[in-house]
């Protein structure tokens, strides 16, 4: 259990500034870690952050001044170690709490072990209490802010909570023209990846991305975009004709599934971000994609050299509220200023596109449940350039999505597809 020590000195650095984002700091630290458990790590880093509020409940019940947390590095260690203890069958009760009280400073010692060992002595009363608890925040550790706003579009059941509260899977997609499905079905045999396969999207599921990604030589024909997004791209290429501009592109998976899907369509790919489209850029040559044609571009200055685009494509900016399964942190970050400050961008952005392509379709989307930027900028937006909802519930529910329909578009919620959340609703001129 040697990860335990390396998971605190990740944590310690999120505690110290949870704004920092999470996953960017997990794989800086990874990148010169050596040790061949990474993945008990990154699992262990992950699930603390993701259990936090359940965490801090328990640990609360069994210090002596209920008012003061212990010192930061304690509070941490003493924080993996409940994690261990109440969502982890793989390692012996013993080991963990040996291993964390070894860990500590001598003179926090005594204090964590005394707290470990009550802890045991009634893990199964604290397990039901917390799993009985009518209180979801607890249960399934999620602030009263987000859980409103799922309540505001009807995906917080308890079987939806516990979705959310989920360890996060991946889905590969790949090129048709590189190989078929039973080429690529056959490659990740011969890797040793496990996968389901969803043949509704042509796709695969996957817990083990990382191992994908350290096989680019034997697996560089697959792409990793979740099926959530993949929602986007499947209604753009429903709905092109032509021409589509993604204007606010990266990292690409939208055009690249876009390209897959329509290769007769030309793709304008852009972003304001250099760095981020060098990501597209190089997908583009190593998956053979050369009807997409990316550059840099803000979408307040676009180029006026792309009128004859009929379709629009803007996944913008936003909390990434949907996405709380791989980006755990979200729980904590998300607040009402931050909500403010997007919805009015997002409001901005959608009109500035609208002005500039009058004669096309837009097709808005946000990897969010949170209505202020999703239907909440559509409906102030349609409302004020003379806009009109396109139908689009008919063809995600064909594609087996689970939807909730608004007044101008749909949210994607909790299914069997393990799609994050999503937002998205398709505009034209009335």
């Amino acid at each position: 259990m040697k990860f335990i020590t390396p998971s605190a000195s990740v944590l310690c650095d999120y505690y110290t500034d949870p704004q920092t984002n999470l996953r960017m700091l997990l794989t800086r630290f990874l990148e010169h870690y050596a040790a061949s458990d990474k993945n008990a790590l990154t699992r262990t880093v992950y699930g603390v952050v993701r259990k936090d509020i359940a965490l801090e409940h328990v640990i609360g019940l069994f210090l002596k001044n209920k008012s003061q947390a212990p010192a930061a590095a304690t509070y941490v260690f003493l924080k993996i170690a409940v994690f261990l203890l109440l969502y982890s069958d793989s390692y012996p009760e013993y080991a963990v709490v040996n291993e964390v009280v070894n860990a500590v400073a001598k003179k926090e010692k005594p204090f964590v072990n005394a707290v470990l060992r009550q802890l045991l002595r009634r893990k199964q009363e604290v397990k039901n209490s917390i799993s009985s608890s009518e209180n979801p925040g607890l249960k399934f550790s999620i602030s009263a802010q987000l859980l409103a706003s799922l309540q505001q579009v009807s995906a917080a059941s308890e079987a939806d909570l516990e979705y959310l509260d989920r360890e996060p899977v991946f889905h590969l997609r790949f090129n048709p023209k590189q190989m078929s499905m039973d080429q690529a079905r056959q490659a990740l045999t011969s890797a040793g990846i496990p996968f389901r396969e969803l043949p509704q999207l042509d796709c695969f599921e996957t817990k083990a991305a990382g191992q994908v990604l350290e096989k680019p030589e034997q697996l560089g024909g697959f792409y990793v975009q979740n099926t959530g997004s993949q929602a986007v791209a499947l209604l753009a290429a429903a709905t092109a004709e032509k021409t589509v501009c993604d204007v606010a592109a990266a990292p690409g998976g939208k055009s690249q599934t876009l390209a897959c899907l329509r290769p007769d369509i030309k793709i304008w790919a852009s972003d304001v971000n250099p760095q981020r489209l060098r990501l597209l850029e190089q997908n583009i040559r190593r998956l053979h994609l050369d009807t997409i044609f990316p550059f840099v571009a803000d979408i307040f200055k676009y180029p006026h050299d792309r009128e004859a685009a009929d379709l629009i494509i803007l996944d913008a900016p936003c909390t990434s509220s949907g996405t709380l399964r791989k980006n755990p942190d979200l729980k904590s970050k998300i607040s009402k200023e931050m909500i403010e400050k997007n919805s009015r961008q997002q409001r901005l952005m959608l009109a500035s596109l609208v002005e500039r392509f009058p004669h096309a379709r837009w097709l808005y989307a946000v990897c969010s449940f949170i209505h202020e930027e999703s239907e909440g900028v559509v409906e102030k937006v349609a409302a004020s350039r003379g806009l009109q909802a396109v139908a689009i519930q008919p063809l995600l529910e064909k594609y087996h999505y689970r939807v909730q329909k608004t007044k101008f578009g749909c949210y994607l919620l909790p299914s069997e597809l393990n799609n994050d959340l999503f937002y998205m609703a398709l505009l034209e001129p009335k």
